[in-house]
């Protein structure tokens, strides 16, 4: 054993051994991800992304297959098309809860592991269903598998890239979960004509399995957490010296560490003031989000007579403005942060200076959306609309991530399963409501309506813009990694 993996064994007060701490081999250490090569960073950075990509992709790619499906499986009711598409949105109102807490236990590697592996095994699940209620049920554990690289991949992010390059990091991550639902219906639209609605699940299920073997041959562990538990585990049993301790070593007992995991997300989602507001917000702009990507099919085939793979390249639209949201975070968040950090401004709220951007611009994108289709405009200007809504939710959920992920570091995918828990919720509901509002209001007066809420947003995160520090001072320190605040 080197003296650089551990301090020295000292006597205690009371005349016993005090525990050796095993650390790092020194600060430059090559097994603490933080010193990883950019090489190697971007290798995760971009299996990340790929798995962020599909788990969304799942969520949408059904959208345009959802009525023949229905008739295939001799079901008549007119709910259960959307009910079948926004089950695997509610899936990730249950996942993270175990998702981020158990990657904070044992790892990140094994927890992405196991759920995409289950998640092949759902999927195909969905590929061969006989009746609507296996289908659906399949579709749930499909959603709840899919949402540990949603819940995880930020933790992973911060676990090897340093605050202040970030931003590009967390952009990857982010454009997954946005260019996953637009690219879902386009795809999706192209297999149901060519091959039927069932081929959707085969081919989803075959790439999501090929980008799972990357992973668990190309993938390592980056929790340092974890890392540093194997190393102990690993000296104490080369050594057989039981007083060995590591350095991030909290003192519980295996049982006492799952057990304040497990209730972490739930603990911030309810005890955090910053969750307080960013919560309901996420949950809306989500929602609002899936419902206008469940509504689009039905106003461009309806108000201009699309087939389904036309009703695909109508996202065309939606998936440039999440690029430009892309372009517009990569080039304002790490100068920003950069910049204000130099002036002595290291707090994570700088992040959130995008998302107070993005709320007059979502509505702005919700009412051109809506009404360019009431006048029955050409259809160009809808696409148009989306594609500012696509701009708006990118810039939104990259700079809340970054704050969560820069917030809460070693506890980031807690928190982000919290806000994922949240999201997913408005991203389930909002299209079972939504349609109903539609129908009522028809698309200009039900988009002013859905647009209204995002203006009040710009105040409320420019609130927690200014006062956020002072929010997370009067939180439970509990929730907190022992560096926050």
């Amino acid at each position: 054993m080197s003296r650089s993996e551990t301090s020295p064994l000292l006597p205690s007060r009371n005349g016993q051994d005090e525990p050796i701490i095993v650390s790092w081999d020194g600060p430059d250490d090559a097994q603490n991800p933080a010193n990883w090569t950019d090489g190697k960073r971007t290798v995760h950075v971009a299996i990340v992304f790929l798995l962020t990509f599909l788990s969304p992709l799942g969520a949408t790619l059904f959208a345009p297959a959802a009525d023949r499906a229905m008739q295939d499986l001799k079901t008549t009711n007119s709910v259960l098309p959307s009910l079948v598409v926004s089950v695997y949105v509610l899936g990730w109102a249950v996942g993270p809860l175990a998702a981020g807490p158990l990657s904070e236990v044992h790892g990140r590697w094994a927890v992405y592991t196991w759920s995409n592996t289950l998640y092949v095994v759902a999927t195909v699940g969905c590929a061969v269903s006989p009746t609507i209620e296996i289908l659906t049920l399949c579709r749930l554990l499909a959603g709840c598998l899919s949402s540990t690289p949603l819940t995880i991949g930020g933790g992973t992010i911060s676990d090897i890239v340093p605050v202040q390059k970030r931003g590009l990091a967390l952009s990857m991550y982010m454009l997954g979960p946005v260019l996953g639902p637009c690219v879902g219906p386009l795809a999706g639209g192209f297999l149901t004509d060519t091959a039927g609605w069932r081929s959707i699940f085969w081919v989803l299920g075959a790439v999501y399995a090929l980008v799972t073997l990357i992973q668990v041959a190309v993938m390592q562990e980056t929790y340092p957490m974890a890392i540093l538990a194997r190393k102990t585990r690993r000296l104490q049993k080369t050594t057989g010296n039981n007083q060995l301790r590591s350095q991030l070593d909290v003192g519980l007992s295996s049982k006492q560490v799952l057990a304040r995991a497990i209730t972490r997300p739930g603990r911030i989602a309810v005890s955090s003031r910053v969750n307080w507001i960013i919560g309901p917000i996420s949950a809306y702009v989500n929602g609002l989000v899936f419902l206008m990507l469940t509504t689009a099919p039905v106003v461009f085939q309806k108000e201009y007579a699309f087939s389904p793979r036309d009703v695909g390249l109508a996202f065309f639209g939606y998936g440039m403005g999440n690029v430009l949201g892309l372009a517009c975070f990569l080039a304002v968040s790490d100068r920003l942060v950069r910049f204000r950090a130099a002036r002595g401004d290291k707090r994570p709220e700088v992040r959130l200076a995008c998302a107070i951007a993005a709320a007059p611009l979502l509505a702005l994108g919700m009412l051109w959306f809506g009404w360019a289709a009431d006048v029955h405009t050409h259809w160009a200007v809808p696409v148009a609309g989306s594609a500012v809504v696509g701009a708006a939710n990118v810039l939104f959920f990259s700079s809340v991530v970054g704050y969560l992920v820069d917030t809460y570091t070693v506890y980031a995918s807690s928190a982000v399963a919290a806000n994922t828990v949240i999201r997913s919720i408005g991203g389930a509901l909002m299209p079972l409501v939504g349609r109903g509002l539609f129908a009522r209001l028809h698309w200009g007066w039900a988009s002013t309506v859905l647009a209204a809420p995002p203006l009040l947003f710009f105040p409320a995160l420019g609130y927690l813009y200014v006062r956020g520090q002072h929010l997370r001072s009067k939180d439970p320190k509990q929730l907190w990694p022992a560096s926050a605040n």
